[in-house]
């Protein structure tokens, strides 16, 4: 299958999932599992964020690399104290972006405000991330040029290559 079909199908497959949640979460608001079944969807929604958030501020700790300087190094090798500094400006983006996903995904469902909260799940989380993802990259090559040009798969194989390291080594 070529790139282009498997974007094609990767967008129909999020636009398909993003429909089902809010079928599936339009129908949990009027059933009597109601209660069970939103909690579920918001553990699921902020939650996550919120992990994500700790898993990468944990890495900002004194005497830890951060994250994104993990994978960056992994990637371009060695990086320069600019490159470095920047990685962790990136990681503490990130941190923020989950803080924030997680704080507003909470304070939506405890407003009651459920058709909000279901539109930032389901629609606006996705485009949010990406925008965070394309918007570091097109950053990324303004401020520091002498990052090499990688495609995403060499992204993925960086992260994949790193969270197999961690597991041998536990």
């Amino acid at each position: 299958m070529s790139a282009r079909g498997r974007l094609l199908l990767l967008v129909l497959a999020a636009i398909g999932v993003a429909l089902g949640s809010h079928w599936l979460l339009t129908w949990a608001a009027q059933s009597t599992f109601a209660p069970l079944v939103q909690g579920l969807f918001l553990a699921q929604h902020a939650g996550v964020h919120a992990a994500l958030a700790l898993w990468f501020g944990a890495t900002l700790r004194r005497g830890h690399q951060p994250l994104i300087s993990q994978l960056a190094q992994r990637v371009h090798g060695d990086l320069t104290p600019a490159m470095a500094h920047y990685t962790r400006q990136v990681t503490l983006a990130w941190v923020l972006y989950f803080l924030t996903m997680a704080v507003v995904s909470l304070g939506l469902y405890a407003s009651g405000q459920l058709h909000a909260w279901s539109l930032l799940v389901n629609a606006i989380t996705p485009v949010a991330s990406l925008a965070m993802f394309v918007g570091e990259y097109v950053l990324r090559y303004r401020l520091h040029p002498e990052f090499e040009r990688v495609d995403f798969s060499a992204a993925m194989r960086a992260f994949r290559d790193h969270r197999t390291d961690r597991g041998s080594r536990a």
